[in-house]
């Protein structure tokens, strides 16, 4: 099993996300956004060889994306109503993802074999989602979805908005009425 590092978006401010390995070096790297149709999410090497795409096909309720990896489709992906609810299916890899999604914390499971597991860890310049990968050949896709995820659980999350979530450098004062 190898951990990865992929710092969580409503931590960053540019477009490109640095995914680093359990030594902290620089491993891959994340960029492209999600929302419209078209859009893309890239996952490359360091050396800038485009590994994984995943592309918007659809947009709106219920998003679809397929998931290309070195040239082939390998999947699709495609959100539920509930926007992002416990359980996301990617069809053609028959890999099930289970989690809370908004709080990044979630599993990808093939048959009763983990894939991948997600939790959050804090560190002093950011948050990051700590993947932990059972086969390090499927490393880049498992972390292009992770950043899929990520994307869409910043943005099913209304706390993101009022910047109440830990590292966004604003506090709010708590203010009770007396009656």
């Amino acid at each position: 099993m190898t951990k990865y590092y992929l710092r969580q978006r409503h931590s960053i401010d540019d477009g490109v996300n640095i995914v680093f390995d359990s030594d902290f070096k620089a491993s891959y790297l994340v960029s492209g956004r999600s929302g419209k149709k078209s859009d893309e999410l890239h996952v490359q090497d360091m050396s800038g060889n485009v590994l994984v795409r995943i592309r918007q096909t659809s947009y709106g309720i219920l998003p679809r994306f397929t998931l290309n990896y070195r040239g082939h489709i390998v999947g699709s992906i495609s959100f539920t109503f509930g926007h992002l609810g416990d359980i996301v299916y990617v069809r053609h890899l028959g890999w099930l993802i289970s989690g809370n999604f908004i709080a990044n914390r979630y599993l990808i499971y093939h048959n009763t074999k983990k894939l991948l597991s997600v939790k959050p860890e804090s560190r002093p310049d950011g948050i990051y989602n700590q993947l932990t990968v059972t086969f390090d050949s499927q490393a880049p896709v498992h972390i292009a979805i992770a950043a899929l995820l990520d994307i869409w659980g910043v943005k099913s999350n209304p706390l993101t908005a009022i910047k109440w979530l830990p590292g966004q450098n604003r506090t709010y004062k708590l203010t009770t009425k007396v009656h």
